[in-house]
């Protein structure tokens, strides 16, 4: 399911005088007592909605920018679409229809994807199963076993060599601080109940019985950014393949003329050496499978490890190397890591050349743990499929989205009566 989205789009795509109103509203913060005590609202730093523990955000500039889950109007996070279209058109007009009550606003399918957060679960099928798998994996990075995970190609120049991912308590991060994507790994049940809805506080035995239920789910999320979309849009077969080999200022260009010859008003930052190439909406949902993105943040995760053959080894050296002579200098360095250790052979080679020996051992399946472990290893993934075969029960949801809307009506009126006063 689409856990989260940030969208944007020129002003100029909203009628000027709602533009007008929310630039105005965008500075005026008002109080109000919600829950209780008085809180600054500003909406472009957050807004919350009363009976939901997370809120939007919203800027508004040259560009207006939306960040929210596109559950907002359902009350909970635990489920929902992985339908991009849908979801999209369902937060922009619950957003400014219902919330701030505006008479027309663009459509969602026309809104340009800056971020898409990407959720599934698996249940484990107990809380001490899901503990233990989370210990496995939290012990790669205390050096207990050989890594399970993998540093990311596009990041080994900026990066130290390490495993990709980082433990935060009881959540796993996957390239935290990456400005690509991120992973993140933990239990639904320790999380609901560290933030039940805010329409279930008065009822602590539903968020008990809900916690009870998800306790043995871990939930998968990924956070996949505009630029790791635009870097990646020939792989993800958003552009042709030609597009692949220009360079960063040619590429936006050629994007923009692609995207214009379509029909469709092309978006891209400044960067001029890196330029993030945004596409819509509409276009995206079409050619981009968020499934399959989850699945390879993830599917290596449960994979079986075999011992890789020197054979084995050598072939794939020789499928990602330039030339076979060099496959075989990397072969070499390999065998000096295994015969003296990875401390003293790193020390026999310079930076550029170990730099360009690393990205190769890293193409042929071998990780930097591997590579310190001295012992290539093979992954046999299992079926990504099966990850996502856990269905919540559907009736307590439906009681909290019941719970949810029987509060919106009275909250929404309070929003626009003292939070959305006439800037």
């Amino acid at each position: 399911m689409i856990d989260t989205l940030r969208l944007t789009i020129p002003s100029d795509f909203f009628p000027s005088d709602a533009i007008g109103w929310l630039m105005r509203l965008q500075h005026k913060i008002s109080k109000t007592n919600f829950t209780g005590d008085l809180v600054d609202w500003c909406i472009s730093s957050g807004v919350e909605i009363p009976s939901w523990f997370d809120g939007f955000s919203l800027s508004i500039g040259g560009r207006v920018t939306l960040e929210a889950s596109p559950k907002l109007y359902q009350g909970h996070n635990v489920t929902g679409s992985d339908d991009l279209l849908f979801s999209a058109r369902r937060l922009v007009d619950y957003v400014f229809g219902t919330i701030f009550n505006l008479t027309t606003w663009p459509d969602g399918s026309l809104w340009y994807v800056a971020r898409v957060d990407v959720t599934y679960n698996y249940d484990f099928p107990t809380f001490q199963a899901l503990d233990v798998w989370i210990d496995t994996v939290l012990g790669v990075q205390r050096g207990q076993r050989r890594a399970g995970v993998e540093e990311r190609a596009e990041e080994l120049e900026i990066r130290p060599m390490s495993c990709d991912a980082m433990p935060s308590g009881r959540t796993i991060y996957l390239g935290k601080g990456s400005r690509y994507r991120v992973g993140k790994i933990y239990c639904k049940g320790r999380d609901l109940k560290a933030h039940p809805p805010k329409c279930l506080q008065a009822y602590p035995e539903i968020i008990e019985e809900l916690s009870q239920e998800f306790a043995s789910v871990g939930r998968f999320e990924l956070q996949i950014r505009a630029l790791a979309i635009s870097r990646h849009a020939v792989k993800y077969g958003l552009l042709p393949k030609h597009f692949a080999d220009l360079v960063p200022g040619v590429f936006a260009e050629n994007a923009s003329n692609f995207l214009r010859d379509l029909g469709i008003t092309p978006l891209h930052s400044k960067n001029k050496k890196q330029p993030i190439i945004y596409f819509p909406v509409h276009y995206l949902s079409k050619l981009l499978n968020l499934p399959d993105l989850w699945d390879a943040e993830f599917r290596h995760l449960f994979s079986t490890e075999a011992a890789m053959t020197d054979d084995t080894l050598f072939s794939s050296l020789f499928l990602h190397a330039p030339t076979p002579a060099q496959a075989q200098r990397v072969f070499d360095f390999y065998q000096r890591i295994r015969a003296i250790g990875f401390v003293q052979a790193r020390r026999t080679i310079s930076q550029p050349t170990f730099s360009r020996y690393r990205r190769i051992l890293n193409a042929a399946g071998v990780s930097d743990a591997m590579m310190q472990d001295g012992t290539a290893l093979i992954r046999v993934p299992v079926d990504p499929v099966k990850v996502r075969l856990w269905n919540p029960n559907s009736d307590r949801l439906r009681l909290v989205e019941a719970t949810h809307c029987a509060m919106q009506a009275g909250n929404i009126d309070r929003l626009h009566s003292e939070v959305f006063k006439a800037a």
